[in-house]
């Protein structure tokens, strides 16, 4: 593993990043989807940070360690694991596109109007909203997203 994507913060352990890049690389093999050394560095690129890179930031770590990989490269295999649902995509208020593989279940985040962070955030009881908002609208609700917008807690000046 090289040390330039994954580095010292990254969220997963050695062994559980490893084990998601096999379970991910079964996963693609038995949809038809060729695993190519330049896949496996964007998937080692996703999972390797907590943060919810752009195509564009995850091009630039990939290409520390395979510099021939291409940002087309990178975008298709995002497609490919977005349509997968191994990768959750996010839009954000500047209109980026922001990616996160480490939960790509829906979930809530919150996005800094300021700094442009983007953050995870645990509320219980959506599963709940969404059946209710099912009942409610009449309609049946295949997914949702929900973003908060605000302020991060640096930009705030708060100290973390």
């Amino acid at each position: 593993m090289d040390t330039k994507i994954i580095g010292a913060n990254s969220p997963l352990t050695q062994e559980a990043l490893e084990a998601r890049v096999a379970a991910l690389q079964h996963k693609l093999a038995d949809s038809g989807h060729r695993t190519t050394p330049q896949r496996l560095h964007v998937l080692r690129a996703l999972l390797a940070t907590e943060e919810h890179p752009t195509a564009e930031g995850v091009w630039e770590r990939v290409r520390l360690i395979s510099p021939t990989t291409t940002l087309a490269t990178v975008y298709k295999t995002l497609d490919t694991l977005k349509e997968m649902g191994e990768v959750m995509e996010l839009e954000t208020c500047d209109q980026s596109r922001h990616y996160d593989a480490l939960h790509p279940d829906p979930h809530p985040h919150a996005v800094c109007r300021r700094c442009g962070r983007i953050d995870d955030v645990a509320v219980a009881g959506l599963g709940d909203l969404q059946s209710r908002a099912t009942v409610s609208s009449g309609y049946l609700i295949e997914e949702q997203s929900l973003t908060f917008y605000g302020l991060c807690r640096v930009c705030q000046g708060v100290e973390v």
